[in-house]
């Protein structure tokens, strides 16, 4: 065994170990997908007592050869994933470039240990690499041994020693989240398999609609123009709203806040930009909020999201609408006569589906009923509308109060 210093910071070392569970997942799973792995398993190992015991990330990717091993470990910033770099085999697209993501597994454990076996001259080889919390910046690099030519290549990673139980690395409450961060890849890579604890991520499975929107160039410090795009995914599962901030391939390198407003439309979306990756190469993506040119593109990034779920619901709005014309219990009659017209009825429109999907049973409200409610809630607008029209610079407070007094009349 030989032992090796890491050439960092210490300090850089301890913020890589301070990332959310799921993120450090990510970065192990990434990590396997740049070794060409086309198999990726994550396995949350039980104690005899009900608790995490361990966490094992195995792949069938090429292994780490031993010889590069030191200055994997040693140095950043000397990786072989450059820039436009692919996998050797696969020729997919390399999501990371300076080989920091693998020190985020000691957000879960203080020992991390990685076992290679790799292909050299017609044989098969293994070692292992060993880590410990308590002394971050030493790796332990053991001496290779020959096994058999038939052992699969690849590594195996173990993280012992936990921090916590990491309840929210359980299928049932982080599939969702991985599916939001890998589902560019694997709409790209689709022979690629990711397992958690034995439930594999299918994000088209879960996709309701996509979009694909330009944005305007950023330009950079020196007036450098990069070029932006936004990719928004709708799931059919609830989730967080995210705004991922990723490479031009479209694989998340960091979050923002979302603060997004779209109704009950569960969506993630990803901004991306050659720029995105030279900040994150540059160590100020955590920082984002402080590049202004980044910021307005986020703006943009938002106005866009909001376009797009304003005009599903309006979609989705007209096809019940249809319904309740075809039955005749729509509240209007004709068209619009004028623009204020126009614009009560729309309101109309989303409110009224708004309501109804958010109560119980409602198809099963007898038709006398429902005809009633929908014209309480015509002549509600209306009256809202002509006190918008009275007191305009308190629109938007009666807003809220109005939408706060449609439960009293049948539906909430």
């Amino acid at each position: 065994m030989t032992e090796y210093t890491i050439e960092i910071q210490p300090d850089f070392l301890e913020r890589q170990a301070r990332a959310q569970p799921i993120a450090a997942i990510a970065e192990l799973i990434w990590n396997s997908l740049d070794a060409d792995a086309t198999a990726v398993t994550v396995d949350l190992e039980d104690d005899q007592l009900g608790g995490l015991k361990r966490i094992i990330v195995t792949d069938d990717g090429l292994g780490i050869p031993h010889a590069d091993a030191s200055t994997l470990f040693r140095n950043l910033g000397g990786s072989w994933k450059k820039h436009g770099a692919r996998t050797k085999l696969g020729n997919r697209q390399l999501h990371g470039q300076e080989g920091r993501g693998r020190f985020k597994a000691f957000a879960l454990g203080g020992v991390v240990d990685w076992r290679s076996t790799y292909a050299r001259d017609g044989k098969r080889f293994r070692y292992d690499i060993t880590m410990l919390d308590s002394d971050i910046r030493r790796v332990r690099i053991g001496d290779e041994v020959e096994v058999s030519s038939t052992a699969p290549t690849g590594v195996t990673v173990i993280v012992s020693e936990l921090k916590r139980n990491f309840v929210s690395l359980k299928p049932e409450s982080s599939v969702q989240e991985f599916s939001e961060i890998f589902a560019i890849y694997l709409k790209n890579y689709r022979d690629i398999a990711i397992v958690i604890d034995g439930e594999r991520i299918d994000p088209t499975m879960a996709i309701a609609h996509t979009w694909d929107e330009p944005l305007s160039p950023i330009a950079d410090e020196d007036n450098t123009l990069h070029p932006a795009s936004l990719e928004v995914i709708e799931w059919r599962r609830q989730t967080k709203r995210a705004l991922y901030l990723c490479n031009d391939q479209g694989f998340p390198l960091s979050q923002v806040e979302a603060r997004f407003h779209v109704g009950d439309f569960h969506f993630s979306a990803y901004l991306k930009s050659p720029l995105i990756s030279a900040l994150h190469q540059n160590n100020r993506l955590e920082l984002a909020e402080m590049v202004p040119a980044l910021t307005r593109a986020t703006d943009e990034a938002r106005k866009k999201i909001k376009d797009i779920f304003r005009e599903r619901a309006s979609e989705r709005a007209k096809v019940v609408v249809e319904d309740w014309k075809a039955q005749k219990l729509y509240p209007y009659e004709g068209e619009a006569a004028t623009q204020i017209e126009r614009a009560e009825r729309q309101i109309f429109d989303i409110v009224a589906v708004t309501v109804q999907e958010a109560t119980p049973d409602s198809s099963e409200i007898p038709r006398p009923q429902m005809a009633l409610h929908l014209r309480m809630l015509r002549h509600a607008i209306e009256s809202w509308s002509r006190l918008s029209e009275q007191f305009p610079a308190n629109d938007k407070c009666f807003s809220a109060g109005f939408f706060r007094q449609m439960a009293p009349w049948g539906w909430g």
